[in-house]
């Protein structure tokens, strides 16, 4: 444990509510969730955790619909499946530089 101890600060309803409208921007944007609640967190310095469950509470949290999820889920199933054919390949030596 550091000296240091964590400074709490009061966050008003207004800036609360920009802020979850920036990171639902960032978030449709492309950014991840993760990354788009970190980013706001350090803006205002405030804990990560604090501003995923703003996010979270405020039920606009954009989700994948089942049909997006279902196409990530073949698209990564295609991928494990050419990287194990990739790799079986480089295994045996039969990669690009070999004769």
């Amino acid at each position: 444990m550091t000296d240091q101890r964590r400074r709490y600060i009061v966050i008003d309803d207004d800036t609360r509510d920009a802020t979850i409208r920036a990171v639902i921007t960032r978030i449709q944007a492309g950014d991840s969730f993760t990354a788009a609640a970190r980013e706001a967190a350090t803006q205002l310095d405030v804990a990560e955790t604090t501003v995923r469950s703003w996010v979270n509470r405020s039920g606009q949290r954009p989700r994948k619909t089942a049909e997006e999820v279902a196409a990530l889920e073949t698209e990564l199933a295609m991928a494990r499946e050419l990287n194990r054919a990739l790799v079986a390949k480089y295994a045996a030596g039969e990669g690009p530089g070999t004769t």
